[in-house]
């Protein structure tokens, strides 16, 4: 006799969706939340931002400066008790990473006081994700013991999304960097072309003139 394979019951089919719904959830809630601006620093100015971030949270930042005197600025990233995470003086890119030690208000800050005239361009990317669950701080959502190997590698994913997207934001910078330093030079090259051409004719109309002013007979009467 030949028997059929056995079925799932619909509770079990029910409960194993339910269980994949919930893993792609787990997915796009410890998916970062990523923002990026270019802003232009004034001379003798200092810009600062701020942002909101949980304990235990992974913070990933990189900037680049694409415009302006030498390409630098001072960079510091201070927590909510004013302790120094990162800093580099007079620095043209960087990128930084951290895990928050404590819940609060964390400030990121430029300063462009080092130059007297010159204006920067700064761009700058920050990425903030949720608490690290390899360390078992998200305890809200799901612990270690309750992450079955499905769910693990669908955190091991997240990670890699969120290195992928750092990497994509900083790559974005450079490329923009790049591209107005490549516009820049080829503004640079046109006028001085047009000068170049304007001093060249200018210099043929004045030797035109002077050759025929001494070739010139004078009559007098």
């Amino acid at each position: 006799c030949v028997f059929p394979p056995p079925r799932h019951s619909e509770t079990e089919v029910e409960k194993m969706l339910c269980k994949y719904a919930c893993s792609v959830l787990l997915l796009s809630t410890f998916l970062l939340a990523a923002s990026s601006l270019t802003f232009e620093l004034d001379p003798h100015r200092q810009q600062c931002f701020y942002d909101e971030v949980k304990s235990g949270a992974r913070v990933i930042g990189s900037y680049e400066v694409s415009q302006g005197g030498l390409l630098d600025v001072d960079v510091v990233v201070k927590g909510p008790d004013a302790s120094e995470l990162f800093k580099k003086d007079k620095s043209g890119t960087g990128r930084f990473t951290f895990n928050a030690e404590a819940s609060g208000e964390y400030s990121f800050c430029f300063s462009n006081k080092m130059s007297s005239v010159s204006k920067k361009t700064v761009s700058f990317a920050i990425e903030v994700g949720d608490e690290d669950l390899s360390t078992g701080t998200k305890g809200e959502l799901a612990r270690q013991e309750h992450i079955d190997p499905i769910e693990k590698g669908i955190l091991k994913l997240s990670e890699a999304i969120r290195g992928l997207q750092a990497e994509q934001e900083y790559l974005k910078m450079r490329e923009r960097a790049h591209r107005d330093t490549s516009e820049s030079t080829n503004a640079r090259v046109l006028w001085w072309s047009i000068l170049e051409a304007s001093v060249l004719v200018a210099m043929s109309m004045w030797q035109i003139y002077y050759l025929r002013r001494f070739f010139e007979v004078k009559t007098t009467i």
